[in-house]
């Protein structure tokens, strides 16, 4: 038989188990390309949550290159100035970035320049002979480039945009963004567009390893995020139908509950969030529904499961295969739904308290258990209503 544990182990391996998931982030090297002006800094820190283009932070590389990295975080991003230099110095940021990748693709895969940000500004509207060259030249080192337009304010395909597909550039894409609002006038604002369609683009053109990097430290594209997370819930899922498979007592339902708390630290890695143990104890709690519990294991189960219609599939004091998937699918597509929701109220400026999150994660779950579905849910969740466990 399984021994149960404390609210405090339970935390202990969560804690554990996002600490491990964060050793398999992989690595992401942006290489962003652009003049002065063009916004190439307002994109980055529009893109990454660790804002890694904020004054102070670049390291120079080169003469001509500064590198953006922080602690903890799996996103380099090298920038380099563009072409409104002298014919010399044009010449000396080809040199150094033609280097730059070779140097860097002699290294380990993590640190190879995965992908290229080729910045021109779209309202100023030029194209000029010497980019189209160095975008020539720049495909030649085979790193995929994107051509990003920066400050886009017409979510309508523009002339410029005909205009730089007619030339059929070298890159894999050509995407209009807007990075930050746009005042019009006292009344008008044209807001913030096209960056989660870049994260999108970008995402298909990595290697699996910089791919699971770049969707865990982007904050544009939470879809992305959920299809990520929602792979990992499957392979769970199959994971608790083989121990459910026994089928195990419900004595050993810590079991169970441990398996779950890995996949929740590693959707809350994916997620690129940081471990807080005072909103998982307060998940857990509302869970429960006993605060200060001294055991959690088997009190965990027991509440999760009465969400669930057809309880008889629990027969002999046993969870059979059929129910411990089904909980642990409930759990999973619950808390990612949640995940959602919190991050996109987040990056509307409206960041929601954890206790309200952990209520909305019980609600989801109740939403999941009852119904059955097996998916995630298109629209964005609602705020819970008052939740009962009794």
């Amino acid at each position: 038989m399984a021994e149960d544990f404390s609210v405090d182990q339970l935390l202990d391996k969560m804690s554990e188990a996002y600490e491990d998931a964060g050793k398999d982030t992989g690595q992401c090297n942006v290489l962003v390309i652009g003049k002065t002006g063009v916004g190439k800094s307002t994109l980055i820190n529009a893109i990454f949550q660790s804002r890694l283009a904020e004054t102070g932070v670049g390291y120079p590389v080169t003469q001509t290159i500064r590198r953006y990295r922080k602690k903890g975080c799996p996103i380099t991003v090298y920038d380099t100035p563009g072409l409104e230099l002298n014919p010399e110095q044009i010449q000396q940021v080809r040199l150094d970035v033609a280097e730059l990748i070779e140097t860097q693709r002699l290294q380990a895969a993590k640190e190879h320049i995965h992908v290229i940000w080729y910045c021109l500004e779209h309202e100023a509207g030029r194209f000029d002979q010497v980019e189209a060259e160095w975008l020539n030249r720049l495909n030649l080192q085979d790193v995929p480039i994107i051509l990003v337009l920066t400050q886009t304010l017409t979510r309508k395909r523009s002339e410029f945009q005909v205009f730089l597909d007619s030339k059929n550039l070298p890159v894999c894409q050509v995407v209009a963004v807007l990075a930050e609002p746009k005042p019009i006038d006292d009344d008008y604002t044209i807001k913030v567009h096209g960056l989660d369609h870049l994260v999108e683009v970008t995402a298909n053109l990595l290697s699996t390893e910089a791919r699971k990097a770049f969707l865990r430290e982007q904050t544009r594209n939470i879809t992305l995020k959920s299809s990520e997370a929602f792979k990992y819930v499957s392979g769970y899922v199959a994971g608790s139908a083989l121990i459910g498979a026994s089928p195990i007592p419900f004595s050993d339902a810590p079991i169970l509950v441990t398996m779950q708390t890995v996949m929740l630290a590693n959707i809350t890695a994916i997620f690129g969030l940081p471990f807080d143990r005072a909103f998982t104890s307060t998940v857990l709690s509302t869970i429960v529904g006993v605060g200060g519990v001294a055991t959690v294991g088997r009190a965990i189960a027991a509440n999760l499961l009465k969400m669930i219609p057809g309880a008889g599939t629990i027969v002999g004091g046993a969870i059979s295969a059929s129910t411990a998937a089904a909980l642990t699918l409930a759990l999973g597509l619950a808390y990612i739904e949640s995940l959602k929701y919190y991050l996109k109220r987040k990056l509307e400026g409206n960041e929601i308290p954890l206790s309200e999150l952990a209520k909305i994660i019980l609600e989801q779950y109740k939403f999941y258990a009852k119904t059955g579905q097996r998916t995630l849910k298109d629209e964005t969740v609602t705020p819970p209503r008052q939740i009962d466990i009794e």
